[in-house]
């Protein structure tokens, strides 16, 4: 197994459960969210390119605002309205029916909010990838979470987050959106010192303290990637078992720009 020769406990860059590698984008992003959490505020929208990490900071700051007070209730890439609302309302305790109208489901969710403020807890509907919303009665849809709940004293908070389709290099954004307490948030790619960071930390995670990559094949593996993370997991782990079939010491740059020539012409590959 290539892992041994590297002596990593395991494949470093795909993982079925990847940790959370620290880099300013993504720490300032959690923070944002964070703290939109925990002050209630209404509204906050992720923003960023494909492979940038927006379902792992999403999880990051998740984890970091679980209170005895606070529930939480998720969907990922809902198809429509219906299936939304019946998803959030179900993860708060209110089932919904497979074949209930899209009515019905908004009430449902409407009572679950509802019953959240009633029993004191603050809730908070998370909706990942929510691009997949395209007819205009679904984005209106989205668009009311945020108001569902008015009571006086009642706390409600709506995350969601959005596949952006916008230029592969972003500067990273945090302001005030189209209305008060809400808050768009836009991830970076990481820069060539954040990547070399990245990679490290990887590395060591799986087992490995010392380099496998040389200075310039990780210069090479962050130009091919634009510093898109999903794009680093795939070169580096394919780069590392070239690596070992060649019995090489270090990672070297022609290793990195045989495999990425082949990734870039793989349409499965995440454009950066």
């Amino acid at each position: 197994m290539w892992t041994r020769y590297w002596r990593l406990s395991v494949d470093p860059f795909l993982a079925s459960s990847p940790p959370y590698v620290s880099t300013m984008g993504h720490d300032e992003a959690v923070a944002r969210l964070v703290e939109t959490i925990e002050s209630a505020r209404r509204r906050a929208v992720v923003r960023a390119a494909e492979g940038l990490g927006k379902s792992i900071v999403m999880a990051r700051a998740l984890a970091a605002t679980r209170h005895p007070l606070r529930r939480f209730t998720l969907v990922k890439a809902p198809v429509d309205g219906q299936e939304m609302f019946a998803a959030l309302a179900s993860g708060l305790g209110v089932p919904v029916s497979g074949d209930a109208s899209r009515s019905s489901a908004w009430r449902a969710l409407v009572d679950a909010v509802r019953l959240c403020h009633l029993q004191g807890f603050h809730a908070v509907l998370v909706v990942e990838d929510a691009h997949f919303l395209v007819e205009d009665a679904d984005c209106r849809d989205l668009e009311r979470l945020s108001h569902l709940e008015s009571s006086p004293g009642g706390r409600l908070t709506v995350v969601q987050s959005f596949l952006l389709q916008e230029t592969r290099h972003l500067p990273f954004h945090a302001f005030a959106a189209r209305s008060t307490g809400e808050l768009t948030i836009r991830l970076p790619a990481l820069t060539r010192s954040e990547t070399e960071r990245y990679i490290a930390e990887k590395l060591s995670r799986a087992g490995r303290a010392d380099p496998a990559f040389t200075p310039r094949a990780l210069a090479r593996l962050h130009e091919f990637s634009s510093g898109v993370p999903r794009g680093i997991n795939r070169l580096g782990s394919l780069s590392l078992m070239a690596g070992a079939v060649r019995r090489r010491e270090l990672v070297t740059p022609d290793i990195v720009e045989g495999v990425a020539s082949e990734c870039l012409s793989d349409s499965s590959f995440p454009a950066a």
